[in-house]
């Protein structure tokens, strides 16, 4: 059988791929507000699957170089590489709307479902792709945390207290250091009111916060120039990353952690085979509902082993150098 054809073949972002649409399609509005959700959503690019899967070469080994001597053979050695493949995962939702409750509200009110779908379709891509973990839910793709797990590779503490402690600079910069080429940050929200006091302290002379806007006219705040993202705006839903870890010393679970990824073609970045789309079924068949379906098939790649790190045992409380 051949494969399906996707609509993707260079690295695009959702944003990016909306505009390829016909502004009148649904799918290309669902796209547009869903972005707008979702911060970390909206910046990672996303490549092809083929066949539900995307194989690819990761580095095992650089080869050896070295300079030689008069009448010596030059050197000869080969670089090692690992092939590897990831999954996409499906997704098929459905928004079931009574059709009296049209003939009362207007068709108005599906369209405020589809809103509503938008937002949780949203925090769950968004909190999948950092806590989602395939060996504890087969359905689901493995995000971020289940993938930092070599300490002072991919993972440093913060703090070896029990409790942990406040983020120190020094050690965001360990952080840093970790990553491929790193583009962006992933701070817990409940962090970003002590990164706006840490940008006014005089305390920190020599910190680099920075902030600009965005497309949709939010204000991104920046470290080390890279943009930093915390997921979604507060909703009936638990921040992307939550004061509710146990850090590496033990005690309470008051703690969260800080990602610093790739997000890029070769380093960290999403898949699909069936690009989202968006399919008004209008009223179903002997019953009394409309019906709206959604779908998409897609998954997560750590392609380059050193795109993504995360730091531990981060309190909510004032930043330090």
């Amino acid at each position: 059988m051949a494969p399906i054809n996707v609509s993707i073949t260079t690295p695009i972002t959702l944003l990016e791929y909306a505009k390829t649409m016909d502004e009148s399609s649904p799918t290309r509005t669902f796209v547009e507000n869903m972005v707008q959700e979702s911060d970390l959503m909206a910046a990672i690019p996303f490549l092809p699957a083929q066949n539900g899967k995307r194989e690819f070469l990761d580095i095992s080994r650089l080869p050896n170089v070295g300079f030689r001597g008069i009448n010596e053979a030059g050197n000869e050695d080969t670089g090692n590489f690992n092939l590897r493949e990831e999954d996409t995962f499906f997704i098929d939702e459905y928004i079931k709307v009574d059709r009296a409750v049209v003939d009362r509200l207007g068709m108005q009110h599906r369209y405020r479902q589809e809103k509503l779908k938008t937002i949780a379709l949203a925090q769950n891509f968004s909190q999948s792709l950092i806590k989602s973990d395939t060996s504890v839910n087969a359905r689901q793709p493995t995000g971020m945390q289940a993938r930092c797990t070599k300490l002072n590779t991919n993972l440093v503490h913060n703090s070896s207290a029990s409790g942990g402690a406040a983020l120190s600079l020094q050690n965001l910069d360990i952080l840093y250091w970790m990553v491929n080429k790193p583009t962006h940050w992933i701070f817990p929200r409940g962090l970003m009111p002590f990164v706006d006091a840490a940008a006014r302290s005089n305390s920190l002379v020599n910190q680099t916060f920075s902030t600009e806007k965005n497309d949709f006219g939010h204000i991104i705040t920046k470290y080390k120039n890279l943009p930093i993202l915390y997921g979604y705006d507060p909703d009936d839903t638990p921040d992307l990353l939550p004061f509710s870890e146990v850090g590496a010393g033990g005690g309470s679970a008051v703690t969260s952690s800080i990602y610093c990824a790739s997000l890029r073609d070769g380093g960290f970045y999403a898949i699909e085979q069936t690009p989202l789309s968006v399919e008004d079924e209008g009223i179903m068949k002997g019953t009394p509902f409309y019906s709206t379906h959604i779908k998409w098939d897609w998954g997560v790649v750590k392609e380059h082993p050193r795109s993504v790190a995360r730091i531990t045992s981060i309190t909510a409380a004032t930043i330090v150098a």
